[in-house]
């Protein structure tokens, strides 16, 4: 359930900011294919990639990790 919502979450704030994929996962210092599997809820995130995540797309790591109600 978590990895879901914070692959809704990572996909909404990428769109947000007006970012591809690929533009956000450099942005993160991450690979697009690892940030595509998160976004697709396939792949689980460490807290360490939350955190790069969190300050490449300047949110709180809490808007990532919060669902949407």
């Amino acid at each position: 359930m978590l990895r879901r919502v914070f692959g809704m979450n990572l996909k909404y704030q990428r769109l947000r900011q007006g970012l591809t994929q690929e533009e956000a996962a450099a942005r993160c210092k991450i690979s697009s294919e690892y940030w595509g599997k998160m976004e697709r809820g396939v792949q689980a995130a460490t807290l360490d990639v939350v955190e790069k995540v969190s300050v490449g797309l300047n949110v709180d790591a809490k808007e990532l990790l919060n669902e949407v109600t």
